[in-house]
């Protein structure tokens, strides 16, 4: 299949912030239910370590993104890690329950963040959980080249896959958020609302998943993006992770100096 940029609803400013909240939620439940958090966090840990990096900025956060539920386990001995949730639409609300349950292991930019140009007071390891597929490939590149430029180590992960069976997985989960919702953690009133009031999320979120398997970028793609960016020195690593309690594969680019 090739790859598709096309659009999703929760991309765009006109979405509600609510709505927007609900897709990555459900997002997040899902990385949680099949234990996809488990594999990242082993990778995570991993790229850390040979980064020597205990500073994480986490790129277009969303709700949290998975880090709300693996912190501990990438979280090693004597190797503490803490996250900046960063997003170009910041969910302040989600950020600040995030710190409210972690405390030190969170801290939040209630500014955007352009994931093509980060500040440069915002040091540390770079993460994107579930978003790199929003992006263009010029964009995507100019993710990585930001990184690389910058002497920052990145890693990407994507649940979705550009494949028909993903594809089909993913508009079947869809169709099961009204009976998901009454368990998503932290609960949310807007979430009764949009679920069953005014029935959209099951909408929005079916859309935005399929597209989101059209869009997303293979490995092989991601590491033809890394090395564009001609890093010297620069450590590039991509592949799938497959789990048998997960429907799709994690698709992981792991990049950093050394």
């Amino acid at each position: 299949m090739r790859r598709l940029q096309l659009f999703e609803i929760s991309d765009h400013r006109w979405c509600p912030e609510s709505v927007r909240a609900i897709v990555t939620d459900y997002l997040q439940f899902g990385v949680k239910k099949w234990k996809m958090d488990a594999a990242i966090a082993s990778l995570l840990r991993r790229a850390l370590r040979q980064a020597g990096q205990h500073q994480v900025i986490d790129l277009c956060s969303g709700s949290g993104g998975p880090w709300l539920h693996m912190i501990r386990d990438v979280e090693d001995e004597g190797f503490p890690v803490k996250v900046l949730l960063t997003d170009k639409y910041p969910n302040t609300q989600a950020f600040e329950s995030a710190r409210a349950v972690f405390g030190g292991l969170f801290d939040i930019c209630p500014e955007p963040v352009d994931a093509t140009h980060v500040p440069e007071s915002l040091r540390g390891f770079r993460t994107i959980f579930s978003a790199f597929h929003h992006f263009h490939p010029p964009v995507a590149g100019a993710i990585l080249q930001d990184a690389v430029n910058c002497q920052q180590g990145v890693a990407i992960f994507e649940v979705t896959q550009r494949t028909p069976w993903a594809v089909f997985n993913f508009f079947l989960t869809s169709l099961l958020v009204p009976f998901c919702v009454p368990f998503m953690r932290p609960f949310r009133w807007s979430r009764l609302v949009w679920t069953y009031l005014v029935p959209v999320a099951s909408a929005v979120i079916l859309f935005d998943s399929v597209v989101s398997c059209l869009r997303t970028y293979s490995a092989d793609e991601l590491k033809e993006l890394a090395t564009g960016t001609g890093a010297k020195g620069y450590t590039w690593e991509a592949g799938e992770v497959k789990l048998a309690h997960a429907p799709v594969p994690i698709t992981y680019l792991l990049g950093y100096p050394g």
